[in-house]
């Protein structure tokens, strides 16, 4: 079974998190690809069984440009403007057998408020037809970060009990 780990990371809190889900995706014997969004293709759906979506929550979204214009002038590097994961899903071409997961990274002080990027995602690819198993959110002490305690090991766990649950659908 071949994944991919797509994520969109301003200040690298989600990159991060990238890494550990794709971290827990190997330890469940998977081989996995992690492509920031700027680098991911057209066909990335299409040339995986698996493909993990991950990124930060912004103004209880996905990133916009201006979001994540904004993102740069707090310190993130220039190049996070170029695209982000809304700007990639609108031009990704579908595929029928891929198993699809969606995760977002928040700051710990939006925990009770309703709005959250990796739902979002999983929004827009079940009104594509997708089957999506319930989004995970991993937080960040503040909006740059660092990480919260323990969320890099939460974020493997995670994915592996994901590679699990497709294991045993696929058999």
């Amino acid at each position: 079974m071949r994944a991919a780990v797509v994520y969109e990371s301003m200040f690298g809190n989600t990159a991060t998190i990238a890494t550990s889900v794709a971290n827990g995706l190997r330890k469940a014997g998977i081989e996995v690809k992690v492509i920031p969004v700027t680098l991911a293709g057209d066909d990335v759906l299409r040339t995986h069984d698996l493909v993990v979506i991950g990124a930060p929550t912004h103004a209880l979204g996905m990133s916009r440009p201006n979001t994540r214009a904004d993102a740069v002038l707090r310190g993130a590097p220039a190049e996070v403007e170029a695209r982000g994961v809304r700007e990639w899903l609108e031009t990704v071409q579908d595929a029928e057998h891929v198993h699809l997961a969606a995760f977002d990274t928040r700051a710990r002080s939006m925990r009770h408020l309703p709005g959250s990027a990796a739902r979002h995602v999983a929004h827009l690819l079940r009104r594509r037809g997708y089957e999506v198993p319930p989004a995970a959110s991993f937080y960040v002490s503040s909006i740059e970060g660092p990480l919260a305690h323990e969320e890099e090991a939460r974020a493997g766990d995670w994915a592996a009990d994901l590679a699990h649950q497709l294991m045993r659908q696929v058999a």
